[in-house]
């Protein structure tokens, strides 16, 4: 009888380190620049002897925790990986617990996800857009090694807040360099307004996020990115371009306009685990 054995990203040699790398790579549905860099305090590992079974880790924001990097070979393994990391999360004392499943109807995730109580709570798009020549207002500056700290300023100053966007530092922007993501500084003339982050595999083009500086919002810049990053692609001769949206993301919503877009997918679901008590009424 085989024993499973549950080790943290950080007791693991550096082949069993690559291993979780191309685990995570190979698993189906998820473009590699949607899969974060394992890290070494906050992701675990089971094993059966020396082949890898599942892997799961997770990310701390300011009031919640996001269940991440999970993959697996054998469902049995994963539900009592999930489970170890579940009571880890939990041990943090969040306000709750937000999990992605990809893809969006995964037996193995969902039955696990409920069994330990998380529940339905979002959706995540895939929308596939046609490009069109739109007005290019806007600037989009390469990051270079000397803009790289005013890069991750303003992106993270951009995220502040968000629920499922967790701010970059260096080493995770080294990560996303590696896997092909290409980030731009967006300027209006001489002003800096936000950032943008494309992923391009030969004709395939990813628009993995666009933000704008708080203070910025509601004044049309949104667009305006878009437009200028549809006709950087339609002069290149790119016709189509990829886009990926979050449901509870209202402001997104609003500039992806269904009309605009030839094909609108559900490419992942979000699952919810609430840690506050419930108050009951009589």
């Amino acid at each position: 009888m085989f024993i499973l054995k549950i080790l943290s990203y950080r007791q693991l040699t550096h082949s069993q380190r690559r291993l979780v790398h191309r685990f995570l790579r190979h698993h189906p549905s998820i473009p590699s620049s949607l899969t974060h860099q394992p890290d070494e305090h906050q992701q675990w590992t089971i094993w059966k002897e020396q082949d890898l079974q599942a892997t799961l880790g997770l990310r701390i924001f300011h009031q919640s925790i996001q269940l991440v990097n999970a993959a697996y070979s054998d469902l049995s393994a994963f539900r009592q990986l999930a489970l170890y990391v579940h009571e880890k999360a939990l041990a943090l004392s969040p306000q709750y617990i937000d999990v992605q499943v990809i893809p969006p109807h995964d037996f193995g995730f969902v039955t696990t996800w409920n069994a330990l109580g998380y529940s339905l709570s979002g959706e995540q798009f895939r929308l596939i857009g046609l490009t069109h020549e739109r007005n290019a207002s806007l600037h989009f500056k390469p990051l270079s090694l000397r803009n790289r700290p005013l890069y991750l300023s303003i992106r993270n100053d951009a995220v502040d807040g968000s629920d499922f966007l967790f701010p970059y530092d260096v080493a995770h922007l080294d990560y996303l360099l590696d896997q092909g993501v290409l980030p731009y500084l967006v300027y209006d003339e001489k002003t800096i307004i936000g950032t943008i982050l494309i992923e391009q595999h030969q004709q395939v083009v990813r628009l993995l996020e666009i933000t704008c500086l708080p203070q910025l919002k509601n004044q049309g810049y949104g667009r305006r990115i878009l437009d200028t990053f549809q006709t950087k692609l339609r002069k290149k001769n790119i016709l189509s371009f990829e886009v990926f949206c979050y449901s509870t993301q209202q402001e997104a919503l609003r500039l992806y306009q269904p009309a605009a877009f030839c094909d609108i997918q559900v490419f992942s679901n979000w699952h919810r685990y609430s840690c506050e008590p419930v108050s009951l009424t009589t």
